[in-house]
């Protein structure tokens, strides 16, 4: 593995994610926006817990829900270079399957990790304040982390039924909604769905964050159950998604 050829395959899908309107917009901004929003309209209200207002509550849902779009990046752009051709080009270079998905985990991680950085800025800026340290904040990190690989997993699963991106793209939503209905910034208590909320990859990354957040010690087993179950859910949506996009890649 040759990690001048990596480095460059991140530069490219990087700065397609950049010029892309859609992606940057949708993906990226759209999170931070909506903790804007709820921030301006809920931070005062306590309508469902004595103790945290509404939008304390719902952001840890909100940043795991921004890691979620990264299903529609992955599905759209595998499916993508698959029908303008680039993936047959890509399988004609020196460039290996292990450094073109090296490359990917590269590209979608870091965008979680700017969307982190927005999230907890705009709503450190609307009054809210997190009760963990620096310790903490990389934990919430790792989360995400290990949401946007399962993500990616879920992104490679639906490229693979998909012969567009455009229909990439809508078919990634039957991943997203269920997980953002169910599992991210509206509690599953709110709305009954506490009996199959444990199916959501996206459930265990909100529940650890909001853990941390209100400031529960972080040797707290709940916390690290909630991390080792995502991390189990993620290598195996990852890897069966891997060996779908190995499939696709030798027809």
């Amino acid at each position: 593995m040759k990690p001048r050829r990596v480095l460059t395959i991140v530069k490219l899908e990087m700065t397609r994610q950049i010029m892309d309107p859609l992606v940057l917009v949708f993906t990226l901004l759209l999170v931070p926006l909506l903790i804007l929003i709820f921030g301006f309209a809920m931070g005062d209200n306590y309508g469902w817990h004595e103790d945290y207002t509404i939008f304390e509550i719902m952001l840890p849902g909100f940043l795991a829900y921004a890691s979620l779009l990264t299903i529609y990046d992955v599905a759209a752009a595998v499916a993508g270079e698959r029908e303008t051709g680039i993936q047959k080009r890509i399988n004609t270079t020196p460039l290996t399957s292990a450094e073109y998905i090296l490359s990917q985990m590269i590209s979608y991680t870091i965008k979680p990790l700017i969307q982190v950085l927005l999230g907890l800025g705009l709503a450190v800026a609307v009054g809210y304040r997190p009760q963990n340290g620096v310790v903490g904040y990389l934990l919430v990190i790792a989360f995400l982390v290990l949401l946007t690989f399962c993500s990616v997993g879920f992104g490679l699963i639906t490229a693979n039924f998909a012969k567009t991106a455009g229909a990439a793209g809508g078919l990634a939503f039957i991943f997203i909604v269920p997980q953002q209905i169910f599992a991210t910034f509206i509690p599953p208590a709110f709305i009954g769905a506490d009996s199959f909320k444990w199916i959501f990859p996206s459930f265990y990354a909100t529940e650890g964050l909001s853990y941390i957040f209100a400031g529960t010690p972080l040797t707290d087993s709940i916390i690290w159950r909630d991390f080792g179950i995502l991390f189990t859910i993620s290598i195996v949506i990852y890897v069966i998604g891997l060996l779908l996009y190995e499939r696709n890649k030798r027809r």
